[in-house]
This record gives C-alpha cells, sequence and structure tokens, in this order.
C-alpha cells in the first residue's frame, strides 16, 4: 500500500479531477481566463468548512494556468510588516520570466484575535493595489469574524463552498478503490462517504485506515470505525486527554476538539486536581502546564506564533502522559472558573465602566483609573438618596447608571424618582445661575450653556433673553454638593 498520505498521493490535478462545488469550479474557469486574457479581477475570497477543497482548487488553478504559486498563511504570519514585506512584493510583482503569480492567503480568519497587529489592515492594502491573481480562504465569515474582515471582504469576490454530496465522494473513493485493486461494495463506501461529513479529506484518510491491512472494505469495517466526530464535546475531549496513554492519542483528540488552544487549556487546568488524585502526579501536571504558559508568554511578547505547536503540545500531552497512576471511573469536570467568574461579571464591569465614562469630563481623569480606584471610595455615597440625587444631576446618569449605583431595575419606581428630581434640581440650579451672572458676553453664555446641558424646551429662547456670566469654577466631583 504504501506509506504515502492518501490526501496527497490521490490529490486532484486538474479542473476536471476536483470533487464537487461545481459552480465554484466555472467561478474560478472565468476568472482564470479573464486573468490570462489582461483583464484584473478582484481576488476572490473562498470560505466554507475544512476538507471541502478550498486551498486545493486555489492550487490546482496555478497548475492548470502555468501560474506560479506563492502561498502563505495568514494565522502564522498576523503582523503588518511581514504581510507587506513578503506578501506585497508577490502580489505587486509577476515571476521571474513575467507569467502571472497566483498569491494565496490561507486561513485569514486566524487574523481574528487581539494578536492580529494591522495584519488584516496590511491585507487589505494589498488586495488594492494587486497586480496579479489574489485568492484567500477562510473558513469562518460571518458574526465577530466577520466583523474583522469587513475591509478584506470588500476587497473581494466572495465565492462559497458547500459541503459535496456524499454520493459524489463514494464515487471519488470508488475510483482510488479501483486502481488501488481493492475489494468493495458501493453501499459501504456511501457509508464512509456519509460519515465524512462532507470532508473528502477526512473520507479518504478513514479509507486508508480501513484498508491499511486488507484489500477489501465491508460495511463491517465502516461501522467498526465509527462516525467522524470533528466537534467533539469538550467533556469527552478532557476525558480522553487526561486518559491517552501516547502523544499520538492526545494529538488525535486535540485535533478534533471544537475548542480553541487557549480555552482548551483553560479546561485541563480547571481540572487537573478534578482527575489527578495524587499529589505528585498534581504536581507535574502543573509544571508542565506551566511550561505551556511560558511559550504563550513568548507568543505574545515575540508574535511567534511558531510556539503555539509547543504550547498546546505540553497543556495537553504533556499534562496526560506524565503521570505514574491510572484513575478509573467517572469525573465531573468543571467549566474554568476564571471565565465563568468573568462572565458572571461581564454587567457589573460594563456598569461600572458606563459610570466611569460620564464621571470623566468633571473629574479629569481617565476612565479606568475612576472605574478602577475613586468608585471604590465613592461607592458609600451613593446609599444616600440625595447625594445620589445630586450625583445624578451633576453627571447625567441615565436609567441604567442608577440601575447599576442602586442595584434595582432600570424602571423601578426608584429610578424613575431620581431621574425626575435630578431633572428639577438641574432646572433650579441652571435658573439661579442665569439669575446672578446677567451681563456676560455671548461667547460666555455659550461655555456656560455647554457646562450646564439642561434638557428643557425653552432654554434657547431663556439664554438669548437673559444673558449668562460663564462660572469659573466647575464643581469638584468628589465633593457631593452642586452649589
Amino acid at each position: 500500500m504504501g506509506t504515502a498520505l492518501w490526501t496527497e498521493k490521490f490529490a486532484p490535478q486538474g479542473f476536471g479531477e476536483f470533487v464537487g462545488n461545481s459552480g465554484v469550479l466555472e467561478i474560478v474557469k472565468a476568472w482564470s481566463l479573464s486573468w490570462k486574457n489582461g483583464k484584473r479581477q478582484k481576488p476572490l475570497l473562498f470560505f466554507g468548512s475544512t476538507g471541502v477543497g478550498k486551498t486545493l482548487l486555489a492550487e490546482i488553478a496555478a497548475k492548470e494556468n502555468n501560474w506560479s504559486l506563492f502561498e502563505l498563511n495568514a494565522s502564522d504570519f498576523r503582523t503588518k510588516d511581514i504581510i507587506e514585506r513578503v506578501a506585497g512584493a508577490a502580489a505587486l510583482n509577476s515571476s521571474f520570466s513575467g507569467a502571472l503569480r497566483l498569491v494565496l492567503i490561507d486561513e485569514v480568519d486566524g487574523l481574528q484575535g487581539t494578536a492580529d497587529k494591522g495584519g488584516s489592515a496590511a491585507i487589505a492594502a494589498l488586495l488594492k493595489e494587486a497586480s496579479q491573481p489574489v485568492i484567500l480562504t477562510c473558513n469562518e465569515l460571518y458574526g465577530d469574524v466577520g466583523k474583522k474582515l469587513s475591509s478584506i471582504k470588500s476587497q473581494c469576490d466572495i465565492v462559497k463552498f458547500d459541503r459535496p454530496r456524499f454520493d459524489m465522494i463514494a464515487k471519488f473513493l470508488a475510483r482510488i478503490c479501483d486502481s488501488e485493486k481493492i475489494d468493495y461494495d458501493l453501499h459501504s463506501l456511501q457509508e464512509l462517504s456519509k460519515n465524512a461529513n462532507g470532508d473528502i479529506r477526512s473520507a479518504l484518510l478513514d479509507l486508508q485506515t480501513i484498508t491499511e491491512h486488507s484489500k477489501k472494505i465491508t460495511l463491517q469495517d465502516v461501522q467498526e470505525l465509527g462516525f467522524r466526530e470533528r466537534q467533539q464535546d469538550v467533556f469527552k475531549v478532557l476525558q480522553k486527554i487526561f486518559h491517552s496513554k501516547t502523544i499520538e492519542e492526545c494529538q488525535k483528540v486535540r485535533y478534533t476538539a471544537d475548542v480553541d488552544s487557549e480555552m482548551l487549556g483553560k479546561w485541563v487546568e480547571e481540572n487537573i486536581p478534578r482527575h489527578f488524585k495524587d499529589a505528585e502526579d498534581r504536581a507535574r501536571a502543573f509544571h508542565y502546564l506551566s511550561r505551556a504558559d511560558i511559550f504563550n508568554g513568548r507568543i505574545f511578547k515575540r508574535q511567534h506564533y511558531g510556539f503555539l505547536r509547543y504550547s498546546s503540545e505540553l497543556a495537553t500531552s504533556g499534562v496526560a502522559i506524565q503521570r505514574q497512576h491510572s484513575y478509573p471511573g467517572f469525573v465531573g469536570y468543571q467549566f474554568p472558573s476564571m471565565i465563568a467568574t468573568l462572565g458572571g461579571s461581564k454587567g457589573y464591569r460594563e456598569g461600572k465602566k458606563g459610570v466611569a465614562e460620564k464621571m470623566r469630563a468633571k473629574m479629569h481623569g481617565s476612565v479606568k483609573k475612576i472605574a478602577r480606584e475613586d468608585l471604590v471610595f465613592l461607592e458609600p455615597l451613593f446609599k444616600d438618596e440625595k447625594k445620589l440625587l445630586e450625583w445624578t444631576a451633576l453627571f447625567e446618569f441615565d436609567e441604567g447608571d442608577l440601575a447599576f449605583l442602586t442595584g434595582k431595575k432600570s424602571d423601578s419606581k426608584l429610578v424613575k424618582n431620581i431621574l425626575k428630581d435630578a431633572e428639577e434640581l438641574r432646572r433650579a440650579v441652571f435658573g439661579k445661575k442665569r439669575k446672578a451672572l446677567q451681563g456676560a458676553s455671548f461667547l460666555e453664555v455659550q461655555e456656560a450653556s455647554k457646562e450646564i446641558k439642561i434638557a428643557e424646551p425653552d432654554a434657547e429662547k431663556a439664554e438669548a433673553e437673559i444673558p449668562e456670566k460663564k462660572v469659573r469654577s466647575e464643581p469638584d466631583a468628589r465633593q457631593t454638593r452642586l452649589f
């Protein structure tokens, strides 16, 4: 049979061998022909599930048109400087022979994290100026990822890849069985194709696994292999990781987990004490987890994502295979407490930030400093309704702010009464200042009106009739009196 992976050995070499997505195939053919005829085309953005042939079709397009291929994985090169230096040169210049060069930017949805240092903006700028054919791929295009890729999406023609039908995959597998002289029945291949759930690559790997030691495939072989779980439940993933005996077992489980490496690491960290009963096993597990954290720190500091392979391995395989004891039986794994705490306090943190933003102008400080330091000391003052009324008038708190400060609902009677009384108090303060400061210039009137934002219908008319004088001293937000 040979040891080469069949995904490489039987990879389609031309448009005619590509499986599924015939509509997409025609789009790429027409796009390629336009480039060959000297007509510049917008870049293509391929998106769809893993294993449907996005990267493969781009490679086939380069072969069919005799274009040199320049490939860049955006999830590995996220910074603006690298993308401009490496991909920019390729997209703006043809090959040495003068022929067109196809620039393939793979996994652009890998730019979504906070680690993206201008990478998406650099790619968007590159797409505007590209004089060579460009194809980008991604697995996800909507939701939060889509928002962060909006500048890229606007520069491209979006091409959606659907999962190939199981009968198309079965025919493809049948051709391979014929070439390898493997005995099969169509029903078995169809069942194998259904289990692959549209992932041609997985179906091919499953076929190679079943026929590794036999020139025959049966329905029983397919059923024993089981349904391929691409999005395993995280509790099952943890259980398999903690019970793994080899690195290969851990890797296989990690690749099928529907959770990113960072989140999986937090799950492992939370549940080490629950799974490892022996103190020495527990200590060794945390040792390897701490080593993973060191590599994560290096990734953040150096922006070198090649270290991710080490941190992911240490946080899973390193933790699992170092144990000296087995732990059979059920373990009640729990969601990471840190994530739960942050999620539970999200409303509180947002409320605190909203109040701090209202106070910033008169406190003459940053939102972060007020929320972190000042509100701790000012909080007792909010318990006094009279003081809270004055603060509401001064800082223009709204229903949401008062709900946070009082612990009541935004439509509660207390909140409504405070808002009503605060508006009356502000009108009264406005009236006093207006009478006391007659004879001021028009500019001083404007400045005073900016300082005292009163929502009253006749405010502009009143200002025109009775000039006001600018107040020289601003209210001190750390005092609870308005005047």
